[in-house]
């Protein structure tokens, strides 16, 4: 095991190192500062991968190895995730993390190296039994806490409202980035609490493959906010929306004709630049349920609510295309509801017949 140790961490820091390095240095291609959080991220769990393979030749087993809630190991984690987190919250409330939010977001940080940076004394906690005995000490009381609070802001994606017209990210791209890192956090509590190396090992691997999809994203994926956008459709999204009548499905078949309110919603609020509009949210507004939406969809259109609402969106680029043809591409993709770009080009191939490059060289 030791062996797999030291080759899952060599990779994390290779990984983390070159990943936080290129960030920083494309940092300002971004309107945000989510680049550099991320970098910062990275290069901060890389630099701890580094110190732990230095420690492993000086001592073949680093102290804080053999105990619990080592600060050292609740210190470094606990700014890791926090800088995680940071990177999720800028992207969805770009130039806000900042000030007092800031400041309450590393609270339990604070909290931890504060008594610590004014000398106070650790415990050093070699097994549960120490950790039962010592639990009311102030300092192991404080450890855990802080763990305590961490799991909660490992939750607070979930809470943070975000202008889908503004922000690059989606609801499925909030629930993978909460998702990895939720799982982070379990991981690190696995390991500060036993100190088992299967952890230590599973927790290395998920940093490397959480480093290297976030990279790949940035720079190959994430489609980004124009900077000088102004929101010309406020008042679209402000507009009230469209009377809400369904109960869920009727037992008397419904006739209406729901196409008129359809053609109202995506025509005139737009709907389907919401990357988030789901045939649940539409067919809500609508005032009907999903089936008899999907049914009027397809008797009019032959196409499903998917096909449909991503049919809008290429019709946008199109005609965006058309007038200027030189124009930014991730930024129509952008403008038209997609929040990835391996989507956005996907559904264009399929409803133009070829790609944005070459639709924009046959013109």
């Amino acid at each position: 095991m030791d062996y797999i140790t030291i080759i899952l961490v060599s990779i994390c820091m290779t990984v983390c190192l070159v990943g936080g390095s290129l960030l920083w240095a494309k940092r300002k291609d971004v309107p945000d500062r989510s680049r550099a959080y991320l970098a910062v991220f990275c290069l901060w769990v890389g630099v701890g991968c580094s110190l732990f393979l230095s420690y492993s030749y000086v001592w073949p087993q680093p102290n804080f190895s053999r105990i619990l809630l080592a600060p050292e190991l609740v210190f470094g984690g606990l700014f890791a995730t926090i800088m995680y987190l940071c990177y999720p919250i800028e992207v969805m409330r770009p130039r806000q993390l900042c000030g007092v939010w800031l400041l309450l977001l590393f609270l339990p940080l604070l909290l931890v190296t504060l008594p610590m940076l004014f000398g106070m004394q650790c415990r050093v906690l070699h097994s549960w039994d120490d950790l039962v005995a010592h639990i009311g000490d102030f300092d192991v009381w404080l450890r855990i806490v802080c763990l305590v609070l961490l799991a909660a802001i490992s939750l607070i994606l979930f809470f943070i409202p975000y202008n889908w017209r503004k922000s690059s990210a989606d609801f499925g791209w909030i629930c993978r980035t909460t998702l990895m890192g939720v799982v982070m956090t379990l991981l690190f509590y696995c390991e500060a609490f036993t100190n088992m190396s299967i952890f230590f090992c599973l927790h290395m691997s998920w940093c490397i493959f959480v480093v290297g999809y976030l990279t790949y994203h940035e720079f190959s994926d994430r489609l980004l906010p124009p900077a000088d956008k102004e929101d010309d459709l406020a008042d679209v999204e402000s507009a009230p929306a469209l009377a809400d009548n369904g109960k869920g499905v009727d037992t008397v078949p419904d006739t209406r004709d729901y196409w008129p309110r359809i053609c109202q919603l995506m025509d005139d609020r737009e709907e389907w630049r919401n990357p988030d509009a789901t045939v649940e949210t539409v067919s809500r507004s609508v005032g009907t349920n999903r089936h008899y939406l999907s049914l009027s969809i397809r008797e009019h259109t032959g196409m499903t609510f998917n096909d449909f609402l991503n049919h809008k969106r290429i019709e946008f680029m199109a005609d965006e295309l058309r007038r200027d043809p030189r124009q930014d591409h991730k930024r129509l993709y952008f403008e038209a509801g997609f929040r990835s770009r391996t989507a956005a080009y996907r559904n264009f191939v399929k409803f133009i017949g070829i790609s944005p490059t070459d639709f924009v060289a046959a013109l």
